[in-house]
This record gives structure tokens, C-alpha cells and sequence, in this order.
């Protein structure tokens, strides 16, 4: 059967054109009281983000001397969002207060607030992001519900006086499962 260009082109137009990488949405918040959470006005410095993925990694058993291959546990790897930094470092600091949160401030103290007695006390570290595909016509599409996340790792922001582009990060997220919505 010949490949038809035309078919093609018609079956992607009927499916409405496919959808675009570029056009999505991200909102981040957390659990804790909402003053980590990304605000709306915030959210869209989010550059670069991915819809998760999954694996399910085979469970090998022995039998007669063979491996045989079941299913084992679903996993799923770090989320990373790619943020364009602002000038206040407002996104950026709600990142670095929600590790100290988790882990204790800079200089080691842990209190009710900072560390491991911060959970003790009801302040959970843990939050949600939605991710949104946006359709061509301005309509929100499918959406990713990303639960249990925590930053575990904040990158750097290189600097140098060759550079005059807008600076940017990375924030690598942590989670435990995710859904379509």
C-alpha cells in the first residue's frame, strides 16, 4: 500500500493539528499553609516542564533455572521544571524555603518550623503540581496531577559578564504518583 501524503495531512487536521509542546501551564503549590505555592502571575515563568512518565519494572522469578519476567512496581523519576528567574527571586525562594522546611535552615538549626520537627509539628513539606496542555484555541486540555512533590534539588544560576540573556534554573521535584485528570 502506497504511503498517502495527503491521508496523511487530513488525519492530524481532522484530530485537530496535534497538540503543541509550547503551549502548557504548570501550577506548584504546597501543603503547608499556600505561601510556598507558585502564584498565577508566577507560574508562568515556568520555561520548561515535561507531562511525567512511568515504568514498570519487570520482577524477574527463577524458575527451572530461567528467569521468568513479571510485572513489578510502577516507579517514576524526578520531575524537573526548567523557571525564568525574576528580579525579586520571589519563585526562587519559596524553592529554597520549602527545602529549608524539610531539611532545616542553612547554618543546621532544626526547630518547629525548619527540619524534621517541622512535620512533628503539622507543617508537611509535601504539595501538587498540575501540569495543563493547552489547546490551539486557547481552551485548557489535558491535565497531570503530580501528588506528594517536594524540590530535592535547586540548581545553580551560572553568571558571567559574556551572558545578557534573562537567567533561568532548574528545580528537580521528587513525587509519588501521578494521574490524568
Amino acid at each position: 500500500m502506497a504511503f498517502a501524503v495527503s491521508q496523511f495531512k487530513s488525519n492530524i487536521a481532522s484530530n485537530g493539528g496535534g497538540a503543541r509542546p509550547s503551549l502548557f501551564k504548570v501550577k506548584i503549590s504546597n501543603s503547608v499553609d499556600g505561601s510556598l505555592s507558585f502564584a498565577n502571575n508566577e507560574a508562568i515563568l515556568v520555561k520548561a516542564a515535561q507531562i511525567p512518565g512511568s515504568t514498570i519494572a519487570p520482577l524477574p522469578i527463577n524458575y527451572v533455572g530461567r528467569p521468568i519476567k513479571y510485572a513489578g512496581f510502577r516507579t517514576f523519576d524526578n520531575w524537573t521544571t526548567t523557571i525564568i528567574n525574576d528580579d525579586d527571586f520571589s519563585m526562587r525562594n519559596k524553592v529554597m524555603e520549602w527545602m529549608r522546611v524539610i531539611s532545616g535552615r542553612l547554618d543546621g538549626e532544626r526547630n518547629e518550623n525548619y527540619g524534621a520537627y517541622a512535620t512533628a509539628a503539622g507543617r508537611y513539606f509535601e504539595g501538587e503540581a498540575v501540569v495543563t496542555q493547552v489547546n490551539k484555541d486557547g481552551e485548557d486540555g489535558q491535565e497531570y496531577k503530580i501528588s506528594n512533590i517536594w524540590p530535592t534539588n535547586l540548581g545553580e544560576i551560572a553568571l558571567g559578564w559574556e551572558n545578557d540573556a534573562i537567567e533561568e534554573y532548574t528545580v528537580e521535584w521528587c513525587y509519588d504518583a501521578w494521574a490524568s485528570v
